[in-house]
């Protein structure tokens, strides 16, 4: 009887310690940061305003740092402020050695190209420098528009071979539509076109 009575004291004992290690609460996950409790957007599980360059989004999407020519717009996604001015300035080309199997020039010497082009907004064209090169490079001429403009309406151009009576065009009109990434990259490469084996143009934020 005694045996039994202790066994019972033993056991009574264990389960009083058992229990008093429970605290409240232990058992509750540890909170998350998502869209049912962030309007913003979620950094290290804590929710965010999402309306920063450094930490944008909403309806609790992981933060995203924006490049450092975006900003957080209104809507709280990356992308190029549409208010801003950008120059697209052509800077260098390849050109075929010869044009469709003739010589550029009578004198057999390189052409003397240029660049025409109209960006969106704008109902003068601007015009490069002539250059006389098979590899022309430019730093003036460019045109000029918002990034709102850019991202909606085709940039459009032309290159040519500037003769003394008339000049020969190189290419067609050659248009191109503008993305976020051709901003953030700021350049773009444009492909092979008539006598244009390549061009490289760049996109210049403006002050």
């Amino acid at each position: 009887m005694k045996i039994f009575r202790m066994v019972a004291v033993v056991a009574g004992l264990v389960l009083a310690g058992c229990g008093g290690s429970e605290e409240p609460g232990d058992d509750t996950p540890p909170a998350t940061c998502s869209a049912a409790n962030c309007t913003g957007c979620c950094f290290n599980n804590t929710c965010q305003t999402g309306n920063t360059a450094s930490a944008c989004g909403k309806a609790g999407a992981a933060c995203l740092k924006c490049a450092s020519v975006q900003v957080c717009k209104t809507d709280q996604t990356c992308g190029v402020d549409p208010a801003s001015v950008w120059r697209v300035q052509p800077v260098s080309a390849r050109i075929s050695a010869s044009n469709n199997g003739s010589s550029w020039d009578g004198d057999n010497s390189p052409p003397d190209v240029f660049v025409a082009m109209a960006c969106p907004g704008s109902t003068v064209a601007t015009v490069t420098p002539e250059v006389e090169s098979y590899t022309p490079a430019w730093s003036t001429g460019g045109c000029t528009a918002t990034a709102g403009q850019l991202l909606a309406e085709r940039w459009g151009c032309q290159l040519g071979d500037s003769d003394l009576s008339v000049n020969d065009p190189m290419t067609d009109v050659l248009t191109y539509q503008l993305t976020e990434a051709h901003f953030v990259e700021g350049n773009l490469t444009l492909a092979a076109s008539g006598g244009m084996m390549s061009m490289t143009v760049q996109l210049q934020k403006q002050p």
